[in-house]
């Protein structure tokens, strides 16, 4: 008997601790809302400027100068795509009549100057004295007939239409249907593929002393974010307005951006190396006494949470720097806390695998539901169709 009290005695402190835990975890606040979590990462942290831009000519080439002709026909439009040999421009075919005429006129004189030179020479035969009309007949006609030639000549060079020269992008028409092309000025402007900038929206740079030419882009299509391509910031304009500057880049690499697509350009100016970063969500400004403080909030494998003061170096809009006491890489923190959030409270974890999961499976469910009723309802047409036939008779 004494020993089993002995026993007792002794499991008394552990069963008294194991009672006290129990509590504490019952005790332990606890809250519904499910929270996205991340880790605190140690990387290379670029910073950037956001700013939007378009593709433009950076060289162009000119066609059609000195003509001044009627357009018939305007076969594509500025912006657009043209490859080697396409027509852009068909010219009216004025000139090309009055050559016509020019021809037949002179054509016509020349007939009369020969018969006219075949009746001197019947004369000259039977003795008439009429040797210098005769000459004089002769130079008319060799006159008439280099006049002809000269024609001739110029027929064949007539230009029809304008013809793109390279595989390139229209830049400018300076002629509408319809209308004369001026001889001063080229009819058509061109880009080749390749020879494509991008240009920012005019922005405030005051006081970046890390932006400079020769820094990395990255640029993405607004249309299909899936594109991009890395650049190069190659030259920094002025506006006329203080302050404010328009930045041209240079693309690395060949890419099938079209002129005056629109961009979202990434200008990347600053790096830190090796740094602890959190997502800029993760992040919570507080107000302790006269202090603005920031916290994160670290998250265990038993979902407690601990609001954790951190402090801040730069950011590059979507994650930022952080250091402070017992900071360490591969930390779990909450990426969206909320006013709900608090120290040492538990929390529920919010998995967007498993809710990519559980969507799929709710719509493959709505969509057998679906073809089902569309089956029920085919059945009950038939049978409609069916019944209405058998009334008829």
């Amino acid at each position: 008997m004494k020993n089993i009290k002995d026993n007792v005695i002794w499991l008394l402190p552990s069963i008294f601790i194991l009672v006290i835990l129990l509590m504490i975890g019952t005790c332990t606040p606890r809250i519904n809302d499910k929270f996205l979590v991340e880790k605190v990462r140690r990387e290379n942290l670029e910073i950037f400027e956001k700013m939007r831009g378009k593709a433009e000519a950076k060289d162009l080439i000119a066609i059609g100068i000195d003509i001044q002709m009627g357009i018939d026909e305007i076969y594509f439009k500025e912006g657009e795509k043209v490859r080697k040999g396409d027509v852009i421009i068909k010219f009216s075919d004025y000139k090309q009549t009055d050559v016509d005429n020019q021809m037949k006129d002179k054509k016509r004189i020349l007939a009369a100057k020969k018969s006219q030179l075949r009746f001197l020479e019947e004369q000259y035969k039977h003795g008439m004295n009429v040797k210098n009309q005769l000459q004089q007949i002769k130079g008319e006609i060799k006159a008439i007939e280099d006049e002809l030639g000269m024609i001739e000549k110029n027929d064949a060079l007539i230009q029809r239409n304008i013809v793109s020269p390279i595989d390139g992008y229209i830049v400018k028409i300076n002629v509408i249907k319809g209308g004369t092309g001026d001889k001063n000025i080229p009819l058509v402007l061109l880009t080749k593929n390749n020879d494509i900038k991008i240009v920012s929206d005019p922005l405030r740079l005051s006081g970046n002393e890390y932006i400079n030419i020769g820094n990395q882009a990255e640029i993405e299509s607004i249309a299909e974010k899936e594109r991009k391509a890395p650049a190069t910031l190659y030259k920094i304009n002025d506006t006329g307005v203080k302050e404010l500057k328009t930045l041209e880049f240079l693309m690395n690499t060949a890419t099938d951006f079209k002129l005056n697509e629109i961009f979202d350009i990434y200008l990347y100016y600053q790096k830190r190396e090796n740094v602890l970063t959190v997502p800029v969500s993760s992040v919570v400004q507080k107000k302790k006494g006269n202090e603005n403080k920031f916290f994160i909030y670290l998250i265990n494998d038993e979902d407690r949470v601990t609001e954790k003061e951190i402090y801040l170096g730069v950011s590059n809009g979507k994650k930022i720097e952080i250091y402070g006491k017992d900071l360490k890489e591969g930390m779990e923190i909450i990426k969206n806390p909320n006013n709900r959030l608090q120290n040492n409270i538990i929390v529920r974890r919010r998995s967007l695998q498993e809710e990519k999961r559980e969507k799929e499976e709710k719509m493959k469910k709505l969509k057998s539901e679906n073809e089902r009723k569309e089956k029920e309802i085919e059945k009950n047409k038939r049978e409609i169709i069916i019944l209405e036939k058998g009334e008829e008779r």
